[in-house]
């Protein structure tokens, strides 16, 4: 156990700056999101406010400011974690910690994916706790649906990101990252409606998760010295 702890206190080094600039900006999001609503229902009234969010063509969203805060997270994250180690070639060193190489990149990408779950875990409940507070649940609960597939987005692109820059190919790369962003679409679509992703959910929580193993693929070409 003890290589695994020297091994995330090494990746917390990295991504420490990363996580903490990233959740700063979460909350400040959250608390300027709130803020504009909190004038806005003191200039329309509560009743006329809720009422201009649920009928309203095309939908207020009041909340579009955390459409792509997981995913500013999941990029940072990514980037101070893996790019550095591959771009300065670090990762060999690495790769001869006294831990099989499978256990190794798992771990690495555990760590990851338990940074953004602490930042979607803080960011996304501050969110849905201030939401609970203002609006009834005719507005909470198609809102929490729409922000599900936001907040998802983070674990597609993070496993993306090192699955991108573990990999010795160059055009390999390329090609992952096209389809990465290809992918990555399909969690971004326009909002028509609150609640436009409550059916799409249970797909995008698949994709995120069939994900996580492409890290030990590209680990696995890296370890071998495949070109």
């Amino acid at each position: 156990m003890k290589p695994i702890w020297h091994l995330f206190y090494k990746e917390w080094i990295k991504t420490r700056t990363a996580f903490f600039c990233s959740l700063l900006v979460g909350v400040g999001v959250v608390f300027y999101i709130f803020i504009g609503v909190e004038n806005k229902i003191t200039l329309m009234g509560a009743k006329n406010y809720t009422l201009n969010i649920l009928y309203s063509n095309p939908p207020v969203i009041y909340y579009s400011l955390l459409r792509y805060l997981p995913l500013l997270a999941a990029v940072s994250i990514g980037i101070s974690q893996y790019v550095p180690e591959v771009a300065q070639r670090r990762i060999r060193l690495t790769l001869h910690l006294p831990v099989g190489n499978r256990t190794l990149f798992i771990g690495m990408a555990f760590y990851g994916l338990l940074l953004i779950t602490i930042f979607n875990a803080i960011v996304l409940g501050f969110f849905l706790w201030k939401n609970s507070f203002i609006f009834p649940s005719e507005v909470t609960i198609p809102v929490r649906h729409t922000v599900w597939g936001w907040f998802l987005a983070g674990y597609w692109v993070y496993n993306y990101i090192a699955f991108t820059a573990l990999e010795p190919n160059r055009l390999r790369q390329l090609f992952y990252a096209l389809t990465g962003l290809i992918v990555l679409s399909l969690y971004f679509y326009d909002v028509p409606f609150h609640g436009a992703y409550g059916s799409s959910t249970p797909v995008l929580a698949l994709l995120a998760l069939l994900s996580c193993p492409l890290i030990l693929f590209s680990g696995y070409r890296l370890n071998k010295g495949e070109r």
